[in-house]
């Protein structure tokens, strides 16, 4: 960028070629995006000051996330922030972003019709997302939350307490369902709901990935062994013992999988009815199945 008076309009034109030219996806709207957070406006009102000079000050941090975008540095990392569900929250480094197709799995939830107070357990909680979105909702509701990752549950509970839901959520640090067990070492802890958004990755599969997503996103939160279904066969085969009766287990999977865990989900007799239900690109991605 040479020197010149900058005004909006040409930092956003100059910035989306530039990264057109490097092959960054959605070059214009990461362009207002970072733009935008740097400047403390939101998209909108950028356009509103496309004439607006932009100084020195903000030309040298903007220069270096324009670096930091070019070597794939994901957009949310790069302003910490991530809106989900219309909620504004923190990520970084140490969680995975939450992406759209996530939402359904908490809609499904939202939109079955429950007349009680429910016990809920995230197995996974990551940024805490699922969780606080669920407790903002459902003020009445009983929430379990835990994660494997101590830097994951740091990020969760930040969040929980931008959204005042600290007092409703419990996060528990350990892996899958051992800290409840760690905790009610009779086995009497029992739950209306256990959710998770899992890893669902093959391991073979992550030169196949998005570099944003291969070489920045936590890898605990990517990859689930040689098939991808690690994870998900111990969700299956375990939930059971932690459901209460009509107790439901609802979990995302990934779009080549509805077959195979259609499998291990009949395999286990503790379930009645499982659905596979479709995303909006009528893709099998949610898995729902209850227990007497």
């Amino acid at each position: 960028m040479p020197n010149k008076i900058w005004r909006v309009v040409d930092l956003l034109d100059w910035t989306s070629q530039y990264f057109q030219q490097n092959a960054i996806p959605n070059p214009r709207l990461d362009a207002e995006v970072l733009l935008g957070h740097l400047l403390g406006k939101s998209r909108l009102q950028l356009y509103l000051d496309f004439e607006m000079p932009v100084f020195q000050e903000n030309l040298t941090p903007f220069r270096e996330l324009i670096k930091k975008r070019i070597a794939r540095t994901p957009v949310s990392y790069l302003t910490n922030q991530k809106e989900f569900m219309s909620l504004e929250f923190y990520v970084d480094e140490r969680v995975f972003i939450p992406r759209p197709e996530t939402e359904q799995l908490v809609e499904t939830i939202l939109t079955t019709q429950i007349n009680t107070s429910q016990r809920l357990l995230e197995l996974g909680t990551g940024s805490g997302v699922i969780a606080t979105i669920l407790a903002v909702h459902q003020p009445e509701w009983d929430i379990t939350a835990t994660d494997l990752s101590e830097d994951a549950l740091a990020v969760a509970k930040k969040n929980a307490e931008t959204h005042a839901c600290t007092a409703q959520i419990k996060f528990l640090s350990g892996d899958l369902f051992e800290p409840v067990k760690a905790i009610d070492l009779n086995g009497e802890t029992q739950f209306d709901w256990i959710v998770c958004n899992p890893p669902y990755i093959k391991k073979t599969e992550s030169e196949n990935l998005s570099p944003d997503v291969r070489d920045y996103e936590p890898e605990i939160a990517l990859f689930a062994g040689d098939d991808g279904l690690a994870v998900i066969r111990r969700l299956i085969a375990e939930a059971p013992e932690y459901l209460a009766p009509n107790g439901k287990l609802i979990l995302e999977i990934g779009d080549t999988q509805a077959d195979a865990v259609r499998t291990l989900i009949n395999a286990e007799p503790a379930y009645r009815s499982p659905k596979l239900i479709k995303d909006y690109a009528e893709k099998e991605r949610i898995v729902l199945a209850s227990v007497s």
